[in-house]
């Protein structure tokens, strides 16, 4: 049975990850950032699955050893893993760069970029050296170079993501045996997603707009980036859920029946 391991998997994007690999029939280890959300994830878990078949630690994947320690655990428990996520990622308030405390921004880059970098590297040696595997980085807003004013800290470190990602997997050679990707989610409706309309921290109408015309559930997106990973075989491939295109073509019929996926979640 294959294994997996994913940061951040107590809520939204991984967490939807956790649940659709354990529905592949794969051992899965993720990660959350405190004891509290780690337990409640996998109570969660437990009533689906056998809890044989998962494992939750406490990382904080700002933190080396935390990494190489969740490496170590979920190869005890399960073997190496053959595929390793990182996910795990924080955000900031929708507020002007220059208005936020520079510790939060600072925070996002140790998390999204240099977390991923690091947790990237070590997963490359550690697979490079034990018969190879796939890594995944996960994109976001900001991936694609667009740019919604508010978000600079968090759109910036998913830009350098996108970068760093592109370019190590253009110098992992096939005799390497170890694939790298970054995985497009698109728009989701997750809690770093809603929390400014929960809030009131943003224009909350404009807001809530916005995310019923062009936001995805987080169940099929999941399952879609899960099938894709399953049955890529190509390094330095960029799995999304759908082409700008396809999403396009979706905002008619979501104004038309006038669709509100938010309201529920608030």
């Amino acid at each position: 049975m294959k294994h997996i391991a994913i940061t951040g998997g107590t809520r939204g994007i991984g967490y939807g990850l956790v649940r659709e690999f354990l529905n592949r029939d794969f051992n899965v280890t993720f990660c959350g950032s405190a004891d509290n959300t780690v337990i409640d994830a996998m109570s969660a878990l437990e009533e689906k699955w056998p809890a044989k078949r998962f494992r939750g630690v406490v990382c904080d994947v700002s933190k080396s050893d935390d990494l190489e320690n969740m490496w170590a655990f979920s190869s005890k428990i399960f073997g190496k893993p053959d595929i390793w996520i990182n996910n795990a990622g924080i955000s900031n308030p929708a507020e002007k760069f220059s208005d936020l405390d520079f510790d939060l921004s600072a925070q996002i880059i140790d998390v999204n970029l240099k977390g991923a970098m690091y947790a990237t590297k070590m997963a490359f040696l550690k697979m490079k050296d034990s018969g190879g595997g796939q890594i995944y980085n996960m994109g976001g807003l900001g991936s694609d170079g667009r740019m919604v004013k508010g978000l600079t800290p968090y759109g910036t470190s998913k830009r350098a993501l996108q970068y760093f990602t592109k370019a190590f997997s253009k110098e992992i050679s096939s005799n390497d045996g170890v694939r790298l990707g970054l995985l497009i989610p698109g728009m989701v409706l997750t809690d770093m997603l809603l929390d400014p309309v929960r809030h009131g921290t943003g224009d909350t109408r404009k807001l809530k707009r916005l995310y019923n015309m062009l936001a995805n559930e987080v169940e099929p997106v999941c399952s879609v980036l899960a099938e894709k990973i399953v049955n890529n075989s190509k390094n330095g491939a960029v799995l999304s859920y759908t082409g700008s295109f396809k999403m396009f073509l979706r905002i008619p019929g979501r104004l038309m029946s006038g669709r509100d996926a938010v309201s529920g979640k608030l």
